[in-house]
């Protein structure tokens, strides 16, 4: 990878990979990752994704970002531990950018304020609906990373799509700013060993976001069906 792919300060940089997979191997996931030394703790969580994008008119003012990387994503678990927390998170993914882990990140957890007021800021803001997901995620917490087996269903037009299966390890947030990039890619090759025998390795990393993977085209300020 060449070195200016990534930023030297790693601070607010979401350093994480992601693999497809079959809906079969989460037993054998979970096995794994039990039965792990280091392992600190488990979360399951599941609700919706809702993702904004803006219009070209903000891109011409903004071109250091990418149109097709750059999205406001509001969610709102709806079971598990983190119910009720809810968060918008910007993400803002550089132009020319080669990957997504250049891109930078801002949760904002979002305490009483009422779902209507949070929409209503961020179409202000001049962001567009574009897409919707249900996420089932199964969380495992390392001491340097969090690795994840999720299902994902596709609810932009009402009644979910069939679902996809993925992997993922993110990197710590917590220790993303005092790594220098080949420090936090050695937390990514470490889990992908871990996880080598349900077929996760470098070779299959997915260069697409999931936002990228769900993204709509917008006509008239909505979402067009494929």
């Amino acid at each position: 990878m060449a070195e200016d792919e990534i930023p030297d300060n790693l601070e607010h940089v979401e350093f994480e990979t992601k693999y497809r997979v079959a809906d079969h191997l989460l037993i054998e996931f979970k096995q794994i990752l039990e039965a792990h030394t280091e392992l600190k703790g488990f979360v399951y969580v599941e609700g919706p994704d809702q993702f904004f994008t803006y219009p070209d008119s903000w891109f011409n003012s903004m071109p250091q970002w990418d149109p097709e990387g750059t999205f406001i994503r509001y969610r709102k678990p709806s079971f598990g531990l983190d119910k009720g927390r809810r968060q918008v998170t910007w993400k803002y993914k550089p132009a020319n950018s080669k990957n997504n882990i250049q891109r930078k990140e801002h949760n904002w957890d979002i305490g009483g304020t009422p779902e209507k007021v949070i929409l209503e800021q961020i179409k202000d803001s001049g962001a567009i609906f574009n897409c919707s997901i249900v996420k089932n995620c199964h969380i495992y917490n390392f001491p340097d990373a969090t690795l994840v087996f999720y299902t994902v269903y596709d609810t932009t037009f009402g009644k979910p799509e069939e679902a996809d299966y993925f992997v993922e390890i993110e990197v710590d947030e917590s220790l993303i700013g005092s790594m220098s990039e080949d420090q936090a890619w050695a937390v990514i090759e470490k889990y992908e060993k871990v996880l080598a025998p349900i077929g996760i390795s470098a070779q299959k990393r997915l260069k697409k976001s999931l936002f990228q993977m769900y993204r709509k085209e917008v006509k008239n300020g909505n979402p067009k069906a494929d």
